[in-house]
């Protein structure tokens, strides 16, 4: 309630001394979820209104914002995780602020979605709180280069991990490489290669990563390690274009994990998309090997880590503000385990944008 006050407080000041602008817009979303494995079943149904708020402080500084707030209920079993129970909790999406002090240089600072950054077999739709730089080479026409750097806290529940003991430090991901954008109406091409690494990521992150794949050392949620280093490099190529009424495109996302040993270590996901006027199909398949990625941060329908699969989505535009999105997604064990099954996962979206 105290952050709600100051921040319209920050936007009345913003209003009338400064002469800002802001943008504001409101969403409402409804989702169902079902999953089904021998180690966890869930079936949820909930709403999520949303809120976002972009603020102009001048031409040069501006912030973004979204927030906005889950409401659930239904079943869930599982005696290991409760990633997939109902839950009523409020969400950042994400809040940064943005620095342009050049025509192609951009820095952000806040809470940044990670989904702009990183392949979702790496590191899902989450926020991490951190700094990042952009900078755009202009080639030809519309293309272009950019040069990124990112420096983040990852999400934690607990930073400080041991009880009546001190923290062996602060968790943090970095990352850095490059992006080329060469946009088309019949053919476009964007290209992302970058290095990255973990530091710090122990205790229940740890813990909870070992039931999603990830080997682990010790026992408990305070004192559980990482069995393995997670630093290396990944990269995303992708193939889109229009031709009449009809939208294709073909991809893959590749990332591997210099600190594991062979077999564990790598991570791939190659789809291929199909849309028509308002109707959009994507297939995919994947392979995420058991450390190719802490299984905390990954996507968790396609079940974390140690797993290969594939998913299908289905994306339906009713008219400009709503919009249906169905994803099935089937996974099996690559190495079997006592807390890892085969899963099928079944998300239905309805979202209808207010304003």
């Amino acid at each position: 309630m105290l952050f709600i006050r100051a921040f319209l407080f920050f936007v009345l000041v913003s209003q009338n001394s400064f002469a800002m602008s802001y943008v504001h817009k409101f969403s409402f979303n409804t989702k169902m979820t079902y999953i089904e494995s021998a180690t966890q079943q869930a079936r949820s149904f909930g709403i999520t209104p949303a809120g976002l708020l972009d603020i102009k402080i001048s031409d040069k500084f501006k912030f973004f914002s979204k927030a906005s707030i889950l409401l659930e209920t239904g079943s869930h079993k599982s005696a290991l995780l409760d990633e997939f129970k109902p839950a009523q909790q409020v969400i950042l999406n994400y809040a940064f602020f943005d620095f342009n002090p050049w025509v192609f240089t951009h820095f952000n600072f806040g809470a940044i979605p990670m989904k702009e950054w990183a392949p979702d077999v790496l590191i899902s739709s989450t926020r991490f709180f951190g700094a990042t730089i952009d900078q755009a080479i202009p080639l030809w026409a519309h293309a272009q280069l950019h040069l990124q750097a990112l420096a983040s806290i990852p999400s934690n529940q607990e930073l400080t991990n041991r009880l009546g003991g001190v923290s062996e430090g602060t968790p943090n991901y970095w990352q850095a490489g490059m992006q080329l954008d060469l946009p088309g109406d019949i053919l476009g091409i964007n290209a992302r290669g970058f290095i990255w690494g973990y530091d710090n990521i122990n205790g229940n992150v740890a813990y909870q990563s070992g039931f999603m794949g990830n080997q682990t050392l010790g026992i408990g949620s305070t004192n559980s390690t990482l069995a393995y280093k997670f630093n290396g490099y990944a990269g995303s190529l992708d193939f889109n274009g229009t031709v009449d009424q009809w939208r294709w495109g073909f991809g893959g996302d590749y990332v591997f994990n210099d600190g594991a040993p062979n077999q564990r270590n790598q991570a791939t996901k190659l789809r291929m998309i199909i849309g028509h006027n308002d109707y959009q199909s994507t297939l995919a398949w994947f392979d995420i090997q058991s450390d190719a990625a802490i299984g905390y941060y990954n996507n968790a329908l396609l079940g974390h880590t140690n797993r290969n699969g594939f998913s299908y989505q289905l994306e339906i535009k009713i008219d400009p503000t709503s919009k249906i999105v169905l994803d099935y997604v089937h996974s099996t064990i690559i190495k079997q385990t006592l807390v890892q099954s085969d899963q099928d996962a079944l998300s239905f979206n309805w979202s209808y944008q207010l304003n």
